[in-house]
């Protein structure tokens, strides 16, 4: 598998660096997780996104989900339109989507095939399986664990601690994890810090921690090393352009 990172800001884009989201790629297959504002501009600068196998948008919040509201316009008026595209969403998701891009209904509907999955059932698409499982979030969120070939990657969507994500990112070669805050203090308990990062990756015995979802006023470099003192692993930052075979 090979993870591609489109865009990793946590919370908005700022230039040059989109919001989440994320290419992941293997033996032909090409699944598009997240859709943060920007992510679309660098998914069109490596495919024809109407190729694409199928879009995972984790949960509604516009850094992971509004550029699939571009996509849904291209998918239906661009040059190579396409409509059945499998979309994994979380439970209320579609309706939400639905009604702000498709108020008369129908048109979002035929593009999308929306499916919501259910927690610790396998998925196939293409040449990759995913599992998923409930994220610590204000609004349904997906844990995502994509596998192929005997490799893995975890995802973590958004997050606090009140979930399983240890269980769901066990034994992965890869997790993609966010690390919103750094030190001890938590503006919001929904999501994590950096050292909470590294502790799910320890905990859950995975080769390799990916951290994301850093806030853009932060140093990354911080995050790293905050990371790594829980982890004790191979740490890095997502950050776009970066590709890491799984």
């Amino acid at each position: 598998m090979e993870l591609r990172v489109l865009g990793a800001n946590g919370t908005y884009p700022t230039a040059g660096h989109p919001a989440a989201g994320y290419l992941l790629s293997h033996d032909g297959t090409r699944v598009w997780i997240d859709a943060g504002a920007g992510s679309l501009i660098a998914l069109q600068d490596l495919m024809d996104p109407a190729d694409l196998d199928a879009v995972i948008v984790s949960h509604i919040h516009a850094d992971h989900s509004s550029d699939l509201f571009p996509a849904y316009h291209y998918l239906r008026f661009g040059p190579t339109p396409r409509s059945g595209l499998p979309l994994f969403v979380p439970e209320g998701a579609a309706q939400r989507m639905t009604a702000y891009v498709d108020p008369d209904g129908g048109t979002f509907a035929s593009t999308f095939d929306v499916r919501v999955p259910a927690a610790g059932e396998a998925y196939p698409v293409g040449a990759l399986a995913f599992r998923f499982d409930r994220a610590d979030h204000p609004v349904p969120t997906l844990l995502v664990r994509a596998e192929a070939e005997g490799r893995s990657l975890a995802y973590s969507a958004d997050t606090g601690t009140d979930c399983d994500l240890v269980g769901l990112a066990a034994g992965a070669n890869t997790l993609l994890c966010e690390a919103t805050f750094q030190g001890v203090d938590k503006p919001a308990p929904h999501h994590l810090t950096a050292r909470e990062a590294g502790e799910i990756a320890h905990r859950a015995g995975v080769e390799r921690l990916i951290l994301t979802h850093v806030l853009p006023t932060l140093d990354p470099k911080q995050s790293i090393e905050e990371a790594a003192a829980g982890f004790g692993g191979d740490v890095m930052a997502a950050a776009p352009g970066l590709e890491v075979l799984i």
